[in-house]
C-alpha cells in the first residue's frame, strides 16, 4: 500500500511539504474557461460550488540554511472570511506548528521566499501579533509584487493586504529582486508573470537534480493541462505562454515538482510531451 509523499531529497537538500491550512475557492474561478462538466470529474465540490484546496509551504534544509518557501495563509482572519473561504487550521494545519513538528523553531529560519504577494501565499509571513513570524530571516519577493502589495490599485485590491508585508519592510527584513536572483547556491527565484505581475518560480538544483516550486503557475496537479488556467490570472495569454515553456522543460528534464494548493499530492513529476501533460505523484510505502 502506498501514500502520497510529503518529503524527498534533492542533492544536499531535504525538501518537506509543510501544512498551513485547508481552504476553498470557487471552482469556476479555479478552472477559468474550462467547462464544469470537465473539471467536476477531477475534484470534490462543496455545496457553495467551491473546491477544496490547501496552502502547502515547503521547508528546504541543507544543514547550513533553513528556508521556507511560501509561508502560507496564516491565522489573521476574521470570522466572515474564515467562513467564506472555508479556512481550517485543524489537524496541525498551521505553519509554526508544522515547522515545530519537524524540529524547526521560527528563529532558525534563515530565508523566507515569497513568489508573489497574494493573501493566501503570504498571510502567514507575519504572526497574530502582526510582527514578522521569522525574526532572523531574510524575506525575498519580486520587486513588482512588493509594489503591488504595498500600494494595490483597484484591480488588485482584493488579492493583496498591505499588513502582510509592511511589518517585514519596517523591520528591515524585506529583500526584493527583478527578473531573477540566486538566493543561495542552488536556489533561484525566477520572475515569470501571468498569474500576477511578478509571480515567480523557485528553482532548486544540486548534484544534477532539479526541483521547481510552482506557486500559482500550476496550483494543483489538475492544472498541469495547459488550457487549465485560473480566472484569477491577470494575463491569461502570458500564463499560457509561461506554462507552455516551463511545464515542457520540467517534463522533459524530469524535475521534481512542488505544488502549493493540491491538498492530496503535493510532490511529484510532470509527464508527457507535445503539449499534453499529466501528473505522477511521488509515493511512499505505508
Amino acid at each position: 500500500m502506498s501514500a502520497a509523499a510529503r518529503q524527498t531529497r534533492l542533492g544536499r537538500f531535504r525538501v518537506t511539504a509543510l501544512r498551513d491550512a485547508n481552504f476553498a475557492l470557487d471552482g469556476g474561478a479555479m478552472f477559468g474557461v474550462v467547462p464544469r462538466v470537465l473539471w467536476e470529474k477531477l475534484t470534490p465540490i462543496n455545496e457553495d460550488h467551491t473546491v477544496p484546496l490547501s496552502t502547502t509551504p515547503y521547508l528546504l534544509q541543507d544543514g547550513e540554511h533553513t528556508i521556507v518557501i511560501e509561508p502560507g495563509l496564516g491565522l489573521r482572519w476574521p470570522d466572515k472570511q474564515r467562513s467564506m473561504f472555508h479556512i481550517d487550521h485543524s489537524a496541525g494545519h498551521e505553519l509554526l506548528a508544522s515547522l515545530r513538528a519537524h524540529g524547526v523553531e521560527p528563529e532558525q529560519v534563515t530565508h523566507c521566499l515569497m513568489t508573489h504577494g497574494h493573501w493566501d501565499h503570504i498571510g502567514a509571513a507575519c504572526g497574530e501579533d502582526g510582527a514578522p513570524v521569522f525574526p532572523r530571516a531574510e524575506y525575498w519577493m519580486p520587486r513588482s509584487e512588493r509594489d503591488a502589495c504595498m500600494n494595490p490599485d483597484h484591480l488588485r485590491r482584493a488579492s493583496y493586504r498591505r499588513e502582510d508585508l509592511a511589518p517585514i519592510e519596517d523591520a528591515g527584513q524585506l529583500r526584493t529582486f527583478v527578473d531573477q536572483f540566486d538566493i543561495l547556491p542552488g536556489v533561484k527565484m525566477v520572475e515569470v508573470g501571468g498569474h500576477s505581475d511578478g509571480v515567480s518560480l523557485v528553482l532548486v538544483e544540486d548534484a544534477g537534480e532539479k526541483a521547481c516550486f510552482w506557486a500559482d503557475v500550476v496550483p494543483t496537479r489538475h492544472h498541469v493541462h495547459l488550457p487549465f488556467i485560473m480566472a484569477y490570472d491577470m494575463n491569461a495569454a502570458k500564463s499560457f505562454e509561461v506554462r507552455s515553456e516551463w511545464i515542457a522543460r520540467a517534463a522533459a528534464e524530469g524535475w521534481t515538482c512542488l505544488l502549493y494548493h493540491d491538498p492530496e499530492q503535493p510532490i511529484g513529476r510532470f509527464v508527457g510531451g507535445d503539449r499534453r501533460y499529466g501528473w505522477q505523484a511521488l509515493e511512499v510505502s505505508v
